[in-house]
């Protein structure tokens, strides 16, 4: 019989509900759209899940899928925790105290300034010794190895971080593909229903022509229902699965760039800048101890030779991209927490 034959059956029903006309002219094509995009093993999967599913009971229906919902939920909790118990300001500080450590570093300081001759007569009594400014320049060598030391470990623990995402999107798949397979059983056995089982309940209604019959199809369509809105509710879990996915790659991504270039800092460019210091520092020491009274013009010619000047150049710029390079992890740590909140606010 056709579609049309079983509507002309419904006309002589009374009390039929109408989801049962809506049920048979539904449409048949969703019934292998998402089995078809299922993996040889979860179609096996999904077929078991149908012929388990029984449309007299309630509890059947309402499990489908169930387990893996529980799961996606734990998940979802797993992590938002992980990006909750992060310290968001630990990297942020150590970046804004190796910022103003550096900026305390002037190698002007070193060059040599002809004095004026109160300056000879009286002496200068603000400007530090050179001793002092040596002293200093190594305090501050050692400020810096020590917050590069703190870098080193944050970089550690972003790497950890990252291995846990990705472990997050490997278990976040598995949730799609088991969501999938659910719904890919709810939809195989809703068209088995309104194929086969659901006009041999028409036809027993208009044949018994008793009002339990009807009631009988109007129960069995409402099952029918509830299975539909257990397929609908399963692909809104897919659905959060889905969107997890770009999520946790963001984040991912955002950390492996993050480790990436504290990398770069730590193990190429603080050296370098501690190397050309120390280089400079000994050639500036070089000279002060040739700093005779009677050879001062001559020791101040030393100073403003090409080869110092050169070290000071070269280290200006090094401190310049040390210091670009920072900046450039501050604002991708930054940009980072943002997402990482935006995130939460989310969940």
């Amino acid at each position: 019989m056709t579609t049309n034959d079983y509507g002309w059956q419904l006309q002589t029903l009374q009390g039929v509900s109408p989801l049962v006309q809506m049920y048979l002219t539904a449409d048949k094509t969703e019934a292998m759209a998402t089995y078809n995009t299922l993996s040889p093993f979860a179609q096996s999967q999904a077929l078991v899940y149908a012929g388990q599913l029984q449309m007299d009971s309630f509890d059947s229906i309402l499990t489908l899928g169930q387990h893996t919902q529980r799961g996606l939920s734990q998940f979802a909790d797993r992590m938002l925790a992980q990006v909750k118990q992060k310290d968001v300001t630990k990297i942020g500080q150590m970046l804004d105290s190796l910022m103003q450590t550096l900026d305390r570093v002037d190698p002007t300081v070193l060059e040599p300034k002809k004095q004026t001759l109160m300056q000879k007569w009286f002496g200068s009594k603000t400007a530090p010794t050179i001793k002092q400014t040596l002293t200093e320049f190594e305090r501050i060598s050692i400020q810096v190895e020590r917050i590069g030391v703190q870098l080193e470990r944050a970089q550690l623990q972003l790497l950890q971080d990252i291995e846990f995402l990705e472990e997050l999107y490997t278990q976040n798949h598995a949730f799609f593909e088991e969501l999938a397979t659910a719904i890919a059983a709810g939809q195989m056995k809703k068209h088995q229903v309104i194929e086969a089982e659901l006009p041999a309940k028409i036809t027993h209604a208009q044949t018994a022509q008793q009002a339990l019959a009807v009631q009988q199809l109007n129960d069995f369509v409402a099952q029918l229902e509830r299975l539909d809105q257990r397929i609908y509710d399963l692909q809104i879990s897919q659905q959060v699965a889905l969107q997890s996915a770009p999520q946790i790659r963001m984040i991912q991504q955002a950390n492996q760039t993050l480790a990436e270039k504290i990398q770069f800092s730590i193990v190429t460019l603080i050296p370098l800048w501690k190397s050309q210091l120390a280089m400079m520092l000994s050639m500036q020491m070089d000279h002060h101890y040739t700093q005779l009274e009677e050879r001062l013009s001559q020791a101040n010619e030393r100073l403003t030779n090409p080869a110092f000047q050169q070290q000071v150049a070269t280290f200006k710029a090094t401190q310049l991209e040390l210091q670009a390079a920072i900046q450039d992890v501050a604002t991708l740590h930054q940009r980072t927490e943002q997402e990482k909140q935006q995130l939460l606010k989310k969940g």
